[in-house]
């Protein structure tokens, strides 16, 4: 029997999808660092002023994709573990970098005695709080199993690492995950309910 239109089109898309999961979690060396990087630099679109917060509907699949590809044949449970978790900070990286570029900015305010430091502090902050990227999806790969498990696992990694990420050392809150769903208003309702980190 043939499927219906409607049927058809969600089987196609399933299909797509599934070829797109199978090639992107197969993804080696530089070319899987630039897709965890370039996916979590989209994914600071969905961080004001944007709030383009659907694009994480496509970034962080991404980021489970490679996370599912951490594990290869033959490779220890700590190699796929340290695989995952530098796809992870390869994400935070391209998440922070591009959401706190303006952290440069006041080191212009007295260019001639700070400007030096620019390029530290905007390439620096984010490689540092990419590593809480990096436990979270190393900490997921942990308890990953198939299945929509994983993606529970892995938003409750991330969630406990953007608290300890908004505590430690005084902590640096800015642009966690949860701000995206503070626009439209009756979106942020769920923060109430839920907590920024939830």
């Amino acid at each position: 029997r043939q499927r219906s239109g409607p049927g058809r089109l969600a089987a196609h898309c399933a299909n797509v999808i599934g070829q797109l999961s199978i090639a992107i979690g197969g993804l080696s060396g530089w070319r899987r660092a630039l897709a965890a990087f370039s996916a979590g630099a989209v994914s600071a679109a969905a961080m004001a002023p944007f709030f383009l917060s659907p694009v994480l509907f496509v970034t962080l699949p991404i980021l489970v994709w490679l996370i599912d590809g951490a594990a290869s044949a033959g490779a220890s449970k700590r190699r796929v573990v340290l695989r995952a978790a530098g796809a992870g900070w390869w994400f935070g990286f391209g998440y922070f970098l591009l959401g706190l570029f303006w952290i440069g900015e006041a080191f212009l305010v007295e260019a001639e005695v700070f400007a030096w430091l620019m390029p530290f502090a905007v390439l620096m902050l984010p490689a540092g709080l990419a590593l809480f990227t990096a436990l979270a999806a190393g900490a997921a790969r942990l308890a990953w199993s198939p299945g929509i498990a994983r993606v529970l696992v892995l938003a409750l990694a991330l969630a406990s690492t953007e608290w300890l990420r908004g505590h430690v050392l005084t902590g640096f809150p800015w642009n966690v995950l949860g701000y995206a769903l503070t626009w439209p208003l009756p979106l942020m309702q769920s923060a109430s309910v839920f907590g920024i980190y939830g």
